[in-house]
């Protein structure tokens, strides 16, 4: 697979957000894994909030899984919203049953990724999220697979006219 440059899209406003989250909403494909890293603030909820818009999931539905760890949503496609901020071990990760959702075609948003890299399935499409200001983000998409290659060509694509 040859190297794919990763796309960063700057964000200005909470508009700007919601309409980078409706894309890659709009794109994904069954069985898809997204992770978030950030600081806290960062807006992992935001953009999974318009993920879950994108995938046709009513606006609003989509919250925090800060305290419930993992939250399933009706869409399009099924969404699974994943919080690993309080996972203190593997075997909290081992009873959610990620490679079960994934197979059976949920798309996985995980926000605090790389706290568990090691243990989730293949992350088709990671997006690193700094907070510049109140109001500024960036937002830097890569990715390793062949699907989310395919996602952030079609994202790339979306933005460039």
């Amino acid at each position: 697979m040859s190297e794919l440059s990763p796309f960063q899209f700057d964000s200005s406003c909470l508009a700007d957000t919601d309409r980078l989250g409706q894309t890659i909403g709009t794109v994904v494909e069954p069985g898809t894994v997204i992770g978030l890293d950030g600081t806290l603030g960062a807006g992992k909820t935001r953009l999974t909030q318009a993920i879950g818009i994108g995938l046709g999931i009513k606006p609003g539905n989509v919250v925090s899984p800060t305290f419930t760890i993992m939250v399933p949503h009706v869409g399009r496609l099924p969404l699974v919203h994943l919080d690993a901020y309080r996972i203190k071990s593997p075997d909290e990760v081992d009873e959610l049953g990620l490679d079960e959702l994934i197979v059976d075609g949920a798309v996985l948003v995980v926000e605090w990724a790389e706290r568990i890299a090691n243990l989730l399935p293949v992350v088709d499409l990671s997006v690193q999220i700094e907070h510049i200001d109140d109001d500024q983000r960036r937002f830097l998409l890569t990715t390793e697979s062949n699907k989310g290659r395919a996602m952030l060509e079609a994202v790339n694509q979306h933005f460039s006219g």
